[in-house]
């Protein structure tokens, strides 16, 4: 398992806008990533967290979590997402973390033993952002994976 500063350097040169967000990996295992930003860098007009942002965050917490398992278990492999959707459920008025779990293990068993077959394989991912112990945000992706190796 990579550390969460690793994982940081690779998105950094790999998804520079995390870098430009102020994307931090602020913990990473197997089972969950949770990505923090700053709301200097993510405000709107409102001064709050812009929406993109939030979405932005939350999509790449689901990817980094996806990433992470399949360098581990697999071969190398692409993962591209291919359809999320989001519920602003209420501001978010200061730094935020965007915190991904992994899918329960009948579901992802399914999804590894697809990709293992057939090379490729879709999962429903999610993500949460809190605000004051309430959620802010919640996000399910659709992330398509397909073997490169």
């Amino acid at each position: 398992m990579e550390s969460p500063e690793a994982l940081e350097a690779y998105l950094y040169k790999n998804i520079p806008i995390s870098h430009v967000m102020g994307v931090r990996v602020t913990f990473a295992s197997a089972e969950k990533i949770s990505l923090t930003a700053p709301l200097a860098a993510n405000i709107n007009h409102k001064r709050t967290v812009f929406g993109g942002s939030l979405q932005a965050v939350a999509t790449l917490a689901c990817w980094t979590l996806l990433h992470v398992n399949l360098r581990e278990d697999t071969d190398p492999s692409e993962i591209v997402i291919t359809n999320s959707n989001i519920d602003y459920v209420r501001p978010v008025t200061s730094d935020f973390t965007a915190t991904a779990s992994l899918p329960d293990a009948a579901r992802w068993q399914q999804f590894l033993k697809t990709f293992d077959r057939h090379g490729r394989a879709r999962i429903q991912m999610t993500a949460h952002v809190m605000q004051d112990e309430e959620v802010a945000i919640d996000y399910t992706g659709t992330f398509a994976a397909l073997k490169t190796g």
